[in-house]
């Protein structure tokens, strides 16, 4: 029977909340006008507006999208046709009841105003630290910053779905006047099994005024606002970016959510209240489609500032490694690449295409699918028979199968290892490709080597896509690790480790009951990356995508840039508490003994009456580009040699290593190693191959993590040869060499000498 005009318009009236009732779809409100799914929360029913949005899937619309994605699932047939039966049907039952939506679900005010006293507080904050600190691996000082301010309070007990949970961390919203105006409570223990993948609890205070967010600002606060979807990346960002966010004066607004609206509420509040002047508005949300989904609201509107007339500029920020922010800080990393709308598009119609890709081929060819997290080699579970019919393998069973598939490429790589050893050429790539500046693990930087010795730039496939550009048909990825991620896994009696999501009913119930042994263990996943070469990548597409040098020395030796980098490097020493002294010991330099490289250009030093006690000297006839290499050389020694390091290598091999380090490092500046250095590749690989093959992985990946911790502190620290933030460097000055010489015999027996 045909719906006419009429009986369409009441059909779209009809309330999603009242469907979940019918229904008996469970969900949770912090007020009468929105609502969350219980299974998945980051699914919001705007209730005013009768429309959802699925936050972490970009997904919004009315009831029929809503049944449609939801309820049904869209692979499910003709699932739009049946979501329209289903509408049908629910409101044959409204007609049939005689029930008037309209009084049923009014639109009403909030039950109650937000009031930060009645949120039940503690005055201690060893729970909100220790999860701040060892579970999102902020720095503690930072931490003790946030909790001593206020920014950040731990919260009391609470009960939830009939337990009591330990102290949570609650993050203060304060309105543009600096008023606290809601909060939102960050759950500190793992329960993956009532808050599925994500694990903790996550919740809005009700009343929360959702004009604003959590927030903290630098300087001034009123130029540049950068947004983001959690507190939890806010702070990571912050911490990873605070010198460059004092000078932008930003602000830092966390939407709890993809609700790009709300930071444009939270400008306008800001220009009406405190005559703000800002310029520029960051969107660092998610690198995943629902991100970019969010960003792209900003692309259908130009901004003005009405108290300057100037327009508002508007780019997209997105890690440089992980999903998230908070992901890329526990993997070690810095950095972020910063998009304009237009790219921020093309990204998302390139996943948009990817999504409906995977939905037609069921995922099952896609290059870049994701391999589950790696069994630790000595604890790898008793393989069984595959099954012969894939389409009867259980998803643990096929997790487990490309678990050991992926073992076996990454060992059979690592087992090539020993061609640095033999040949000089090989090692050369290797140092080279480290040099590069694309922040690879020392680990993944061996393992891509290893594989494909060519490999120049490497992303995953939908990160090649989202950049415009396709894998071409047929090419073989390189593994690499990801960043390991915490799971919940089970411990059978026979000692086999089963992830949570993996576990039967029956195991899930003996671990509940404490009969089976429950640990949060660290997966390291396998993932898959293509060479640019593997790509379509037209030559005029490369110098966006490959990293910029933080200065290039190869094609400007000014002295001004040949004095920063060198500057940059003592500041990296100073973060080493090593302090550095180039002035007035050319005399203890002369006396260290001669060696196959001549007289010594300088020296690490440490004391072994106090191991506290280090020092560089650096001889002062150096020439700039000496300087570097030297100083480079012993900050390796520093980082690897000193009286507290657990590996009793050779002095030929600690010299390798320190040359080894220090090459990547000259190079990453642009800094052409010399021909003397690359001659000398030959004996390092000399020096190599004297040892025992399970020895040289080793020592070459202590040696690359050495230079790549340096090489990302030039890339943070320097931007086209300027230092992005001055800081005095603790360079000891010639008038206190005496405390240094009356030390220097204790300090000379130390274990390490010159380049």
């Amino acid at each position: 029977m045909a719906i006419s005009k009429e009986e369409r318009a009441q059909l779209k009236q009809l309330p999603i909340r009242g469907y979940c009732d019918w229904k008996g779809i469970p969900y949770t409100t912090d007020s009468t006008s929105e609502l969350r799914m219980v299974d998945h929360d980051s699914l919001v029913v705007r209730t005013k507006l009768n429309r959802f949005v699925w936050n972490s899937t970009g997904i919004k619309g009315d009831l029929v999208d809503f049944i449609h994605y939801y309820e049904l699932g869209k692979n499910e047939g003709d699932s739009k046709g049946l979501a329209i039966k289903n509408q049908l049907a629910y409101a044959r039952y409204i007609k049939g009841e005689n029930i008037d939506v309209n009084k049923i679900y009014e639109p009403q005010q909030p039950r109650y105003k937000f009031d930060y006293d009645k949120v039940f507080k503690t005055e201690e904050n060893n729970v909100a630290k220790d999860y701040l600190v060892n579970q999102r691996q902020l720095d503690p000082q930072f931490v003790d910053n946030l909790l001593r301010s206020g920014s950040v309070v731990q919260g009391s007990r609470y009960r939830e779905d009939d337990k009591l949970h330990q102290n949570p961390v609650i993050f203060p919203w304060k309105d543009v006047t600096g008023k606290i105006v809601g909060a939102d409570r960050q759950g500190t223990e793992q329960d993956f099994e009532h808050f599925k993948k994500r694990g903790t609890s996550k919740k809005i205070f009700a009343g929360s005024d959702t004009s604003t967010g959590y927030n903290i600002s630098f300087g001034t606060g009123n130029q540049t606002l950068v947004l983001f979807e959690s507190p939890i990346d806010l702070l990571s960002y912050a911490q990873q970016n605070h010198q460059e966010m004092q000078k932008n004066n930003a602000t830092l607004l966390s939407v709890s959510g993809t609700d790009a609206k709300r930071g444009v509420q939270y400008l306008n509040d800001a220009v009406a209240a405190k005559q703000a002047r800002f310029n520029h508005i960051s969107v660092a949300f998610d690198n995943d489609k629902a991100g970019f989904k969010a960003a792209d609201f900003f692309n259908r509107f130009s901004f003005k500032n009405p108290i300057t007339d100037e327009p508002i500029t508007v780019t997209r920020q997105i890690p440089v490694q992980g999903k998230d922010w908070n992901e890329q800080l526990k993997a070690g990393v810095t950095g972020y690449r910063e998009l304009s709308l237009a790219d921020n598009a093309k990204r998302l119609d390139a996943l948009e295409k990817i999504a409906v890709q995977e939905t037609q081929t069921g995922n099952a060819q896609m290059p870049d699918e994701k391999m589950s997290s790696v069994q630790p080699v000595t604890a790898a579970p008793a393989t069984k028979d595959v099954k012969q019919n894939k389409g009867q393998q259980t998803k643990a069973d096929r997790r487990k199968e490309n678990a050991l598939k992926n073992k076996r490429l990454i060992q059979e790589a690592m087992g090539k290892v020993s061609k640095y050893q033999q040949d000089p050429a090989e090692l050369k790539k290797l140092l080279d490709f480290t040099a590069t500046g694309l922040n690879y693990s020392a680990r993944n930087s061996m393992l891509i080597q290893l594989q494909n010795p060519a490999a120049t730039l490497l992303k995953g496939y939908k990160q090649w896509a989202a950049d415009g550009i396709q894998v071409n048909k047929g090419e073989k990825g390189i593994k690499i690790f990801g960043a390991p991620a915490n799971l919940k896994t089970i411990i059978e009696k026979n000692g086999e480790k089963i992830r949570w999501a993996d576990a039967t009913p029956e195991q899930k119930q003996l671990a509940n009951n404490k009969e089976l042994e429950v640990r949060s263990i660290k997966h390291y996943p396998v993932e898959t990356v293509f060479d640019v070469r593997q790509t379509n990548a037209t030559a005029e597409q490369l110098p966006s995508l490959l990293p910029n040098r933080p200065i290039d020395l190869a094609t400007d030796k000014s002295p001004e840039h040949l004095d920063t980098a060198y500057k940059t490097l003592l500041r990296f020493a100073d973060q080493l508490k090593v302090p550095v002294i180039d002035q007035g010991v050319d005399n203890q330099i002369a006396k260290r003994p001669m060696t196959w490289q001549g007289q010594a250009k300088g020296a690490f030093a440490q004391s072994k009456v106090n191991s506290d006690e280090k020092y560089i000297l650096m001889r002062s006839d150096l020439t700039p580009t000496d300087k570097i290499h030297t100083l480079a050389h012993e900050i390796a020694h520093a980082q690897l040699h000193s009286l507290q390091s657990q590996n009793n290598w050779s002095t030929e091999i600690k010299e390798t290593q320190a040359e080894l380090s220090s090459y990547v490092i000259t190079k990453n500046l642009g800094i052409d190693p010399g021909e003397k250095s690359v001659n000398y590749l030959a004996g390092w690989s000399n020096n190599l191959k004297a040892l025992e093959g399970q020895n040289v992985g080793k020592i070459i990946s202590q040696a690359l993590k050495a230079s790549t911790d340096v090489t990302q502190y030039l890339s943070d620290n320097l931007s086209q040869g300027e230092i992005r933030q001055p800081k005095t460097t603790k360079l000891l000055k010639p008038d206190k060499l005496a405390v240094v010489e009356q030390n220097y015999q204790a300090i000379n027996n130390s274990h390490t000498r010159h380049m």
